[in-house]
């Protein structure tokens, strides 16, 4: 019996949005208390890649390791539940929980901050992330450039930039931040992660 194997993929509902985003987790004071917490600690060059090296054309920013904390569990109650009421509501993937610290990242203006096209899916340890998530750590006003695009299927969407909105997305999507040619952009970055998918 003649049999060519399919290859498993994701499973993708039909009109599943390339995103969904939400408001209302923290309140304006939270975002700056976030932003201060985050501002106190040692800035890092983000590494991409299997070999996790600086390659400046691929990304360009710095990041906060925001860890688990009795002072700040707070910051991971209150995002862990918006993100589960959003998955609820749309993608109902089975998530268990994050895989790493919270990463608060920024991109410069000064130096074309950017994140090239990419998933977020990749080695042994992200191949179990479901969910990404981008919160609005700053205003779209306080930036130029340095939109949150995706690429489903050659069509390309914007997620909105105000400030206070997370942006949660499946892994798999193909997303970029283009380069911030004014200002300096802020995020807070987390994947959720889950069993295989089936």
């Amino acid at each position: 019996m003649f049999h060519f194997p399919v290859p498993q993929r994701p499973t993708i509902r039909p009109n599943m949005p390339t995103y969904v985003y939400g408001e209302g987790v923290y309140s304006a004071e939270e975002i700056e208390r976030i932003n201060q917490i985050a501002d106190a600690l040692p800035p890092e060059r983000v590494v991409v890649g299997r070999d996790l090296t600086y390659k400046p054309e691929g990304n360009r920013s710095h990041v906060r390791h925001i860890d688990p904390t009795r002072d700040n569990q707070w910051i991971y109650q209150k995002l862990v539940d918006a993100i589960s009421i959003l998955n609820a509501s749309t993608y109902q993937f089975d998530i268990t929980g994050t895989d790493q610290s919270l990463y608060h990242v920024t991109y410069e203006g000064s130096e074309q901050g950017h994140y090239a096209w990419h998933a977020d899916l990749g080695d042994e340890k992200q191949a179990q992330r479901k969910l990404s998530i981008t919160f609005q750590m700053s205003d779209g006003s306080e930036y130029e450039g340095g939109d949150l695009e995706f690429n489903r299927n050659g069509q390309i969407e914007t997620a909105p930039k105000k400030k206070g909105q997370l942006i949660l997305f499946p892994s798999y999507v193909l997303h970029r931040v283009a380069p911030v040619t004014k200002g300096v952009r802020r995020a807070m970055v987390a994947w959720i992660v889950g069993p295989p998918f089936k």
